[in-house]
């Protein structure tokens, strides 16, 4: 270290004042502290990987040692060896017992699965016959409104006659005896009024 530091004492310029070798030397401290810091904390978390490592392999071995002297533990094995025996020959049955479960359960689904079939055919074709119904309905009703479109056409029309009338009266010099407001209407004449008053 001692070597390193004369090194950097005699790169730096001559005559520099002690302000500037004390803000030297605070740089270089701090330089150091953040080396010395990172290598810390990577030896920390090397030393840290080690002794997992060792800590598992401890671990392992005191198992294997506990499993070989330790009488409970070889009987757990065994009786753990015996469930697995008997589990395969369950697991035989059972897997025959399910079978045969879901087989009768795939016969009852097919058959439901059949009869929903037919009610949607029937389904289908009712609304298929509604639908040709409507469309006749909707037809007949277009029809009839434009009858009635017609109709009302016609109604609303003044009444023309293709007749024409002539009016006899003993009236002479072109004089007219109607009321004022009976000679603006053409329907109304003197024949008409005379049958209208009182004997």
């Amino acid at each position: 270290m001692k070597k390193h530091i004369d090194k950097i004492v005699q790169h730096l310029p001559k005559g520099l004042s002690e302000t500037g070798l004390e803000e030297v030397a605070t740089l270089m401290d701090e330089v150091v502290e953040e080396r010395v810091s990172e290598e810390v904390t990577l030896l920390e978390a090397k030393v840290k990987a080690f002794l997992r490592t060792k800590l598992e392999s401890l671990k392992e071995s005191a198992r294997h040692q506990l499993e070989s002297d330790n009488e409970i533990m070889r009987s757990h094995k065994v009786l753990e060896a015996v469930k697995t025996i008997v589990a395969a020959e369950l697991e035989s049955q059972d897997v025959d017992s399910a079978v045969s479960h879901y087989e009768q359960q795939t016969t009852e689904l097919q058959e439901e699965n059949d009869l929903l079939k037919a009610k949607l055919d029937e389904a289908i074709r009712n609304s298929s016959l509604l639908k040709s119904k409507m469309n006749r309905s909707k037809s007949e009703l277009h029809k009839l409104s434009e009858a009635l479109h017609q109709e009302k056409e016609k109604v609303e029309k003044p009444f023309q006659s293709s007749e024409a009338a002539v009016i006899i009266t003993n009236e002479t010099h072109g004089m007219s005896n109607l009321p004022s407001a009976a000679q603006d209407n053409f329907f109304l004449n003197e024949d008409v009024i005379r049958l209208s008053q009182p004997v």
